[in-house]
């Protein structure tokens, strides 16, 4: 059972971009969505059958994100969570000693907030960036060239669903009712007014003190009035999606600029006290691929924690389909560092695992090209002054 155990059926809630259900944010998408009543997916036979299988130690389907990871030896978030979870002294035992007990309602919450987003970042789509859509279309209209993944990007436009008075007050019932863990995502979580308000909400209730707060951002809009809004939680998490550095970083996250992360990053480094952590999340792909040393210099430099999200989608970005030799150089970059710590350790065994689990395909190489210099055309970019380009001929 521990093998297939997770906290996420018991404890979690995940709300998608689209405004649909789901158990954890790499769960697969429930039908259902959240403005249709939260307490009757929770209670469910959806989410219910998938609790009954953890506990007679199967595998469910809507978790196969994290049996493909754990089957390739990477840490899956199921492994993670768990791993906290019996961090916490006896929190692990008393979880699974009343697994027949489910709450009203979750003690932690990730709300990833529409696509609503200033950056088209190139491994991105419509459904997580309103930027990516934007240029999607555009690409679409001008060329007829179709770029997305599914029909999803081609035809679906996002609502605002997060601005609803009822998605609000939902989320105050979950305050008023013990949360403990809230974490906002998005696309851009800093450019929603409804984070600001239940923020607020905590603060007024004088919740705030009892909850842990998590925020994954690009870090552009960051400031000095946010952080000193988050102080007033118990324990502050603020996780940079940041996919390299200088060249590289601007490439993969346009239309970023690298020093205005450096700042955000000092910003961050002189209001460190015990309460804030800091975080790089590194968004692993054929782009990045010769930046795991580089990662790990900046992490070390900002005194932040470093993990490796590895890419799958769009498969044409995933570093295993890379041509070999661009990925024995990467492996030698990773081989030739001495990590200094667990987390160092972890990181670089998950780059080095997501590089050797496939081999070259040579048609996904060229669609990762076309597709790359298609892109280059509206961000005014250049593939060809990358440093991996001259692996492709």
């Amino acid at each position: 059972m521990s093998d297939t155990l997770c906290p996420a059926p018991w404890e979690h809630h995940c709300i998608n971009t689209n405004g649909r259900n789901r158990l954890c944010c790499n769960a697969v998408t429930s039908k259902t969505k959240f403005l249709d009543g939260f307490e009757d997916y929770w209670t469910s036979k959806e989410v219910q059958d998938v609790r009954d299988q953890m506990i007679k130690g199967e595998r469910p389907d809507a978790c196969v994100s994290c049996w493909k990871k754990e089957d390739a030896g990477i840490k899956s978030l199921r492994q993670g969570m768990t791993a906290a979870l019996q961090s916490r002294g006896g929190e692990w035992e008393k979880f699974t000693s009343n697994l027949n007990y489910v709450p009203n309602y979750p003690i932690h919450l990730d709300l990833k907030l529409g696509n609503y987003c200033n950056l088209s970042c190139r491994m991105c789509s419509s459904y997580s960036s309103s930027s990516y859509a934007t240029e999607f279309q555009r690409i679409l209209k001008d060329t007829g060239i179709d770029l997305g993944i599914n029909d999803y990007e081609k035809y679906n436009k996002q609502s605002k669903w997060y601005n609803d008075p009822q998605f609000v007050n939902t989320i105050k019932s979950m305050i008023d009712n013990g949360l403990r863990h809230l974490k906002f995502t998005g696309g851009e979580p800093l450019m929603v007014p409804s984070v600001k308000k239940l923020l607020d909400y905590c603060i007024e209730k004088n919740k705030a003190k009892d909850i842990e707060l998590v925020l994954i951002t690009n870090g552009t809009l960051l400031n000095q009035s946010w952080i000193d809004l988050f102080s007033h939680f118990s324990d502050i998490s603020i996780i940079f999606s940041i996919d390299g550095t200088e060249d590289i970083f601007e490439y993969i996250r346009h239309p970023a600029k690298w020093h205005v992360i450096l700042d955000k990053l000092n910003l961050l480094k002189s209001n460190n006290d015990n309460k804030f952590s800091s975080f790089i999340a590194f968004t692993y792909q054929i782009y990045n691929i010769l930046e795991t040393k580089n990662m790990i210099e900046l992490a070390r430099k900002y005194n932040v924690n470093l993990s490796a999200i590895i890419l799958d989608t769009p498969d044409y970005l995933d570093v295993s389909y890379a041509p070999e030799k661009l990925k024995q150089h990467a492996k030698d970059i990773i081989e030739n560092i001495t990590p200094q710590n667990q987390t160092e350790k972890t990181f670089l065994r998950d780059c080095k695992n997501a590089i050797i689990r496939n081999k070259h395909d040579n048609e996904k190489s060229k669609r990762m090209i076309e597709v790359s210099k298609i892109k280059d055309t509206y961000k005014q970019q250049n593939f060809n002054l990358t440093e991996i380009a001259k692996y492709y001929g």
